[in-house]
């Protein structure tokens, strides 16, 4: 009696272990390989033959090009196919790379909509799909990537409005979105990105004003938000809460209004484009003071007045170009 309750102890035991295994995913290397398997199954066009050369069922994942695994549990932590002349779509397996930290597939030509089981890549820490030809919204789902500190999206087909959701990212350092045909507001939202350093959403048909909370993120260190629609005024104290802004670029918009004096006190500026908007009055003598500047670019405005001297200040200056406004005074043209 003794041994057969013994013996259906054990039975049982085994039974739920068996149950539990078969009803509860598994993910581990092989599920790994599995995904990246159907990754290279939905290229259609491997220009250099990479994948089709070096990823082999045969050898290890953590030997494939473009592949680099964790030392402690060996999963994929980071895929970079950048420039690999891949032709294809995303395949929504992709999300099952749990581990991963660095997705970089830009400068290729994958297509179609970014699936939304990458939302399942919770460790995710930088993602760039730039130079691509992906289409469609930008999906919501990037707000749940908490981890996320560098993100690149430009240069693509994406359309509609940027979500909001994108700043519930707190950690975000690097934002580009540009050279795709964004429309809408620059949502005020940005503001709670307070470890932005670097936002890009040039190039798309982006209007309305620029949010002044913009330039209360005390991080921001280059700013460009060149060849949009936006209008208004740039605020007074746009450098009163951005005192290490490096590069600052709102060219080929419909801006308006004066120069402002603040900008002084941006003294880390090495890069302004203000060229092709309605600035007006007079460039105020304190851009003299910017001793760092390299760059400036404020043709094609309607300014007036003479050229202060003090822009004789800057020393570190390589490019200037004052064209196209009615000033006078030895600078001008």
């Amino acid at each position: 009696m003794e041994i057969y309750m013994l013996y259906f102890g054990v039975s049982v035991l085994i039974s739920n272990y068996i149950s539990l295994t078969t009803s509860t995913p598994l993910f581990n290397l092989t599920t790994d390989q599995h995904s990246l398997t159907v990754l290279k199954n939905s290229i259609v066009s491997d220009s250099y033959t990479i994948l089709h050369k070096n990823w082999s069922i045969h050898t290890p994942i953590c030997g494939w090009i473009g592949v680099s695994c964790g030392s402690k549990h060996q999963r994929v932590t980071s895929l970079n196919l950048s420039t690999f002349g891949l032709r294809g779509t995303i395949p929504p397996h992709l999300g099952n790379l749990t581990f991963l930290r660095v997705l970089d597939i830009s400068s290729n030509i994958f297509s179609g909509v970014l699936p939304s089981e990458l939302s399942k890549l919770r460790r995710l820490e930088e993602i760039n799909v730039a130079a691509n030809n992906f289409t469609g919204e930008i999906p919501s789902w990037f707000g749940a990537l908490s981890q996320l500190r560098h993100m690149d999206l430009s240069d693509n087909v994406l359309s509609g409005r940027i979500p909001s959701s994108l700043f519930n990212i707190s950690r975000l350092q690097n934002l580009n979105l540009s050279f795709n045909i964004l429309d809408g507001n620059i949502p005020e939202e940005i503001v709670g990105l307070s470890f932005l350093e670097s936002v890009s959403l040039g190039s798309n048909e982006l209007e309305g004003s620029i949010p002044y909370i913009v330039f209360n993120i005390s991080s921001l260190m280059s700013v460009n938000l060149g060849f949009n629609m936006l209008s208004g005024k740039l605020p007074n104290n746009i450098c009163s809460n951005t005192p290490r802004l490096r590069e600052f670029t709102v060219y080929r918009n419909q801006l308006d209004g004066e120069i402002p004096r603040n900008i002084s006190k941006c003294k880390e500026l090495e890069l302004l484009q203000l060229q092709l908007n309605k600035f007006s009055g007079q460039i105020p003598s304190e851009i003299g003071s910017l001793s760092m500047l390299k760059d400036l670019h404020i043709w094609r405005n309607k300014l007036k007045g003479r050229i202060p001297k003090q822009v004789g200040n800057l020393t570190s200056l390589e490019v200037l170009n004052f064209e196209i406004n009615q000033l006078t005074g030895m600078f001008s043209n």
